[in-house]
């Protein structure tokens, strides 16, 4: 997976490379960055894991050096991968390396050794040390040609300038900075990376952003700035300056995605671009975002930067809280309503059971009083008229109660279709980057339990309604052929079809939606009863209709 990352990583970045002169960064091209800087930060075990199995690699070649000068090679190395992934161990080893280059005797390496204790101590957030250190290195040839002496300088007497109350403390500082500036200037190739972003800095200083701009955009295809994150933090700041946000999150993306995929921890891209997404809306990246970067410091001891990613957490952080709040509050909601729906739903059924009892009571009654007249001599026969049309009357409204049941199912099907179409439009939601708790939740099929739920209750229903039905259809059929509900069930899927004709839906097309069966699965049963049939065919169906 993280070798197809790169690679992608790779043609992605060379592709959207600036030209002179500038190309727009479209929001397609920052959200294919942010999709990959999401996956790197997924699989930032991984990369863990490589920069682990590096630096053992190292311990062990130290553990077998067999003299004073492979003992600080090896130093050297292991400093460097310490140097922004664990900053108390850089330490360590640069005093192990300067150690060792006091017993070898090169002035060189010893101040290029002093150099490296300087960078670790300035990473723990003790500048006035590193300070003093630096202060210390002879200024021989190789020391004023260093372009990571005058870095480290500038870097140290910034960050003290940064921490500074007195004006002009502050005022000193800035000069100092400005001659720091001006000696990496003379020091680093002109037309190099690092010569343009060293310029681009002053320039800013000056307020000149757009020649800052125009500065730093010249080397964007130059080998150095593919994957120098420092490049890319820089120009966007640049950009920011300049109001152009869409150009500044490219950047920041850019410059973190370099930082994460080589381990560093001690970046700011990272909580700035974090920031910039708060600002827009993203809430829940800007907190992904913002929780890595904190991770990472501390991981790293970087003490230095903790204070400014405090700034930026609790704001993300209850940003964060009062969203999840929101969608908590609308989820009860929801299902307040769903279970509100679902308690009115049983009671018209309960009372519409109880209505059709009641119903059944009276039409049983008004027959045996029908039946008592008819066999009267013809002295009570207008009486007898009487009798039979009040009886047809009931006959009409018990149609009309078995019309709105079958409506009423119908209603009840919808709502289950309907139920399954929002949990699938939640799923999509959440797979699109909101809710990733609630995804677990939503999987759950929740239309086939309450289709299910729905079969058995309309199998009561209906058996309350004709509890002989069961019997007077399989008269109907062939010995031999009779429907048996199994055990735990009320109706097969054969006496469903032909309990909802006996209800008066007989279209096929009817039956299969409301059943949630297939046209031909309809067809198909009801051929295969009709044929077992002892009725004429094609009196079948009206002889189910005139079942009790």
């Amino acid at each position: 997976m993280i070798t197809a990352i790169e690679k992608y990583l790779k043609v992605l970045l060379a592709a959207l490379a600036f030209a002179p002169g500038a190309k727009a960064a479209t929001a397609s091209t920052t959200d294919s960055l942010l999709l990959v800087l999401d996956e790197i930060i997924a699989n930032k075990a991984t990369y863990e894991g490589q920069k682990r199995s590096s630096i053992e690699r190292h311990l062990y070649k130290l553990k077998n050096a067999v003299d004073e000068q492979a003992l600080f090679d090896e130093y050297s190395t292991l400093f460097e991968r310490y140097r922004k992934y664990r900053l108390d161990s850089a330490l360590y080893y640069a005093r192990k390396k300067l150690e060792m280059a006091r017993k070898i005797g090169i002035p060189d390496s010893i101040n290029l050794a002093l150099m490296n204790e300087a960078d670790g101590l300035k990473g723990l957030g003790r500048f006035k040390e590193g300070q003093r250190i630096l202060n210390s290195i002879p200024k021989t040839d190789f020391v004023r040609g260093s372009s990571y002496f005058y870095y480290l300088r500038h870097s140290i007497i910034h960050s003290l300038a940064a921490d500074a109350i007195d004006d002009e403390e502050r005022r000193s500082y800035a000069a100092e900075l400005r001659r720091c500036r001006d000696s990496i200037a003379m020091v680093n190739p002109e037309g190099g990376v690092g010569y343009a972003v060293n310029s681009a800095e002053i320039l800013k200083i000056e307020g000149s952003f757009r020649d800052a701009c125009t500065l730093l955009e010249s080397v964007a295809d130059h080998p150095d700035a593919m994957g120098n994150a420092i490049y890319w933090a820089s120009l966007a700041e640049t950009y920011r300056f300049l109001g152009k946000r869409d150009l500044e999150k490219l950047c920041l993306t850019r410059a973190a995605i370099i930082d994460k995929r080589s381990c560093i921890k001690t970046y700011t891209s990272l909580q700035d671009l974090a920031m910039l997404l708060y600002r827009e809306g993203d809430i829940d990246r800007a907190y992904k975002y913002i929780t890595c970067a904190l991770e990472d410091i501390i991981e790293s001891n970087a003490r230095s930067r903790i204070m400014q990613v405090a700034e930026y957490m609790p704001i993300i952080t209850a940003a964060y809280s009062h969203r999840k709040e929101e969608e908590r509050k609308r989820n009860i909601a929801y299902y307040g309503l769903v279970a509100l729906m679902t308690i009115v739903l049983v009671a018209l059924l309960v009372l519409l059971v109880y209505r059709n009892r009641k119903l059944n009571e009276a039409r049983s009654k008004l027959n045996s009083q029908n039946a008592r007249l008819v066999s009267l001599n013809g002295q009570l026969s207008a009486l007898n008229d009487d009798l039979n049309s009040v009886n047809h009357r009931l006959s009409d409204s018990n149609k009309i109660k078995e019309e709105y049941i079958a409506q009423l199912f119908d209603i009840c099907s919808g709502y289950i279709d309907a139920s399954e179409r929002y949990r699938l439009s939640l799923v999509r939601k959440v797979k699109a980057g909101q809710q990733a708790e609630l995804l677990d939740v939503l999987n759950e099929p929740i239309a086939a339990k309450s289709l299910k739920d729905f079969f058995r209750k309309f199998d009561m229903i209906f058996l309350d309604l004709f509890p002989t039905f069961i019997d007077e259809f399989n008269k109907l059929l062939q010995p031999g052929a009779q429907i048996v509900p199994k055990d735990g069930e009320l109706l097969t899927p054969e006496l469903r079809i032909y309990a909802l004709v006996r209800l008066g839906i007989n279209d096929s097309t009817r039956i299969a939606a409301f059943l949630h069966y297939s046209s031909q699965t309809v067809y198909n049963y009801r051929l295969r009863t009709r044929n077992k049939a002892i009725v004429p065919k094609d009196s079948f169906v009206e002889s189910v209709q005139n079942l009790c």
